[in-house]
């Protein structure tokens, strides 16, 4: 699944996340990769073909990865 995300509630620039059903996601900003997170590939109840609950949860710990950014820039 892929968002644009806008930080700083609209006025901040525009981030690109892309999350797949197993948790990893990919952050971008301008075409470049600003942060990927890879997702533990092997744990106990793993779901073989993932999630929309992982999915979402990988989204917004990106957007909670972005706004920390932001806070730390200022």
């Amino acid at each position: 699944m892929r968002v644009t995300y806008v930080s700083k509630g609209g006025t901040g620039p525009a981030y690109e996340i892309e999350a797949d059903r197993h948790g990893s996601y990919t952050i971008r900003c301008e075409g470049r990769v600003v942060k990927r997170v890879t997702a533990v590939s092997s744990y106990v109840g793993r779901p073989v073909w993932g999630s929309k609950k992982l999915q979402l949860a990988a989204i917004e710990e990106a957007k909670a990865a972005i706004e920390a950014h932001h806070a730390l820039e200022h």
